[in-house]
């Protein structure tokens, strides 16, 4: 299953405390709807 986790801390915070994965797919607020698209594209792998 594919994942895209979204989190209004930075990726610094999230991967310092161990909580995701290193290669996780990881999304920031607040974000476009451009680089949401781009973020769903890459996690999906297209």
């Amino acid at each position: 299953m594919k994942v895209l986790y979204m989190s209004g801390y930075n990726d610094d915070v999230i991967s310092h405390r161990g909580v995701l994965d290193e290669g996780a797919n990881f999304i920031q607020k607040p974000f476009s709807h451009t680089s949401l698209n781009s973020k769903i594209r890459e996690t999906l792998g297209g």
